[in-house]
């Protein structure tokens, strides 16, 4: 979720968020925000062991952590089932982590309860029920050659957007999948039934997927959202003002010409988007409702946190996987016995959580040298300790590692050099001026820059993580798409699956990456099947109090 929603400073839409605003005002709000990473494995995989996505070494949604409980042996089944068991242990070797914290309290007597999304692996589900995969193996394979490629600067030439809208037929669940409701409604339950006041310490994880692609609602959202006014399109400019990274991630996403293509699409795409985040909030009330009506809201801390946020159509891009705002900044409240009711300015990271839940059950952390530093004392009424926050990404969306700090109102974005040897310009905002980051002022403030740089350097080893993750990517698309896709011809069509227009010309360019052939299979193209990007963009309507049962209609599209 984009966590400008819940800022009443921010430029940002105001939607009515009632349960995440009582939130807000009854406990700690910090409201300057980041994910570790815009991507959701290595955003929770880096917030649940405290350690950055480098050090950890979860790069992408393919390969989560595959330690068990800090166990360089004992790795996670799933990771086994969908690689190898040799695979999973040589990645757990490189693994800088001693587990999540959740494994430090079950090891203190915690009794864990997890329910909805986790999606890090760590063999968490021993744990509890979740139902997402954090090891995705190379099933979808135009996805994971998309991802691994990214390096070669490859983009697809189809930048339609029909051709990521389904069809309500396409459907198989309602907007957040039965589960979210599933995971709501098992977690009020165990609330209301007393969980909180068993004589054993209990740690109860909620987590759903929404706001998250497909896109999709139903009309008890939709229409819940005001009208979007000035907001209702973004403000768009031209390819040659756009900063060269945010031209290749809407390119890729597919997204660059939907100003001219199908502008009427843009608003209600947004109108969903936010309805989703309604519909969010309207389930984690279920459960902060349960939490006080249980009686407990007095003795137990409450976390609600997202893992990133969503462009919805700002900059060109939807989805996340950027260092701009709305990708990477998250909401982050904090209640409970302590807790005083206050709006905090200073910088928050993901990388705080680990050292955070640890401190709030009087347990010391396992790794020596964490990223974040509790929020607690924050959230008690003291100050901080630590000004700065960092994060970075190195997924589809980027050619290259891509990597942030903030320190004050200044975010400063760094570009690791390309395959090429280029190196695309630093990026830096005032974010108290330009809250929409339309004005780059990093050639007028160069020894800003470097001041900034020069931090974010002291947090992550850039150039070690970049030139590891590349090498990565080579590694994983020659062992996993071209040798299992029958060589050169495989190449091609995996190729074709992940980037629609995929050409000779193309070809050529992944040729001179690999050091092998990638040609087209004799007799024409491979059938391109339902791979990458997905939306369905049509609004449902039907009996919220029956979720699995919704009607479709193509409203104003």
């Amino acid at each position: 979720m984009d966590g400008r929603l819940l800022d009443e400073e921010s430029p940002q839409v105001k939607l009515p968020l009632k349960h995440l605003q009582a939130l807000a005002k009854r406990g700690a709000q910090f409201a300057n925000t980041y994910t570790s990473s815009p991507l959701c494995v290595p955003a929770r995989a880096s917030m649940l062991t405290g350690r950055s996505v480098s050090q950890i070494r979860v790069w992408d949604n393919f390969m989560g952590i595959a330690r068990v409980n800090g166990s360089r042996t004992h790795v996670d089944q799933r990771c086994v089932e969908a690689f190898s068991l040799e695979e999973c242990r040589a990645v757990a070797a490189k693994q800088n982590t001693s587990g999540t914290f959740i494994d430090v309290l079950a090891d203190h007597g915690y009794n864990i309860t997890m329910w909805g999304k986790v999606h890090a692996g760590a063999g968490l589900d021993r744990l509890g029920k979740h139902d997402v995969d954090p090891f995705k193996g190379v099933g979808k394979v135009g996805q994971a050659a998309r991802a691994w490629s990214r390096a070669t600067g490859v983009v697809r030439k189809d930048q339609n957007p029909t051709t990521w809208l389904h069809r309500p037929t396409d459907l198989r669940a309602p907007a957040p999948g039965h589960y979210d409701y599933i995971t709501a409604e098992n977690c009020a339950s165990l609330l209301q039934a007393g969980l909180f006041h068993s004589s054993t310490p209990q740690f109860l994880y909620c987590s759903f997927t929404i706001p998250h692609p497909p896109y999709q609602t139903n009309s008890t959202y939709f229409f819940a959202v005001p009208p979007l006014g000035d907001l209702a399109v973004p403000k768009y400019v031209s390819e040659q003002e756009m900063h060269p990274a945010d031209v290749y991630a809407a390119k890729a996403k597919g997204t660059f010409d939907l100003d001219q293509v199908r502008p009427a699409l843009i608003e209600n795409f947004r109108r969903i988007y936010f309805a989703m985040c309604v519909e969010t909030d309207k389930l984690l009330g279920q459960i902060l409702s349960a939490l006080r009506h249980s009686g407990s809201d007095q003795n137990a801390y409450v976390v609600m946190l997202s893992d990133h946020g969503d462009h919805a159509l700002e900059n060109r891009q939807w989805q996340k996987s950027s260092m701009l705002e709305g990708s990477v900044r998250v909401p982050l409240m904090i209640s409970g016995p302590g807790v005083r009711p206050r709006r905090i300015h200073q910088v928050a990271s993901l990388h705080d959580i680990y050292p955070t839940v640890l401190d709030m059950a009087g347990i010391p952390p396992r790794e020596p040298h964490l990223l974040g530093e509790s929020l607690l004392p924050a959230a008690q009424g003291h100050g901080r300790n630590k000004f700065h926050v960092v994060a970075e990404y190195h997924d589809s969306y980027s050619r290259t590692g891509t990597y942030m700090v903030r320190q004050g109102d200044l975010k400063y974005i760094h570009h690791a050099p390309l395959l090429s040897g280029e190196q695309w310009p630093p990026q830096l905002f005032n974010l108290s001026v330009d809250p929409w980051e339309r004005q780059d002022i990093a050639k007028d403030h160069p020894k800003v820059a470097q001041h900034l740089l020069a931090i974010l350097r002291s947090e992550i080893d850039i150039d070690a993580a970049d030139a590891a993750k590349k090498a990565y990517d080579k590694e994983m698309f020659l062992k996993h798409v071209y040798s299992k896709k029958s060589g050169a011809a495989g190449c091609f069509a995996a190729m074709d699956l992940a980037h629609p227009g995929f050409d000779a010309n193309d070809a050529v360019t992944i040729e001179q990456w690999l050091g092998k052939r990638c040609c087209q299979v004799k007799g024409g193209r491979r059938q391109r099947g339902k791979w990458g990007a997905t939306a369905q963009l049509e609004v449902y309507f039907g009996n919220i109090a029956n979720p699995q049962k919704r009607y479709s209609e193509n409203y104003g599209l």
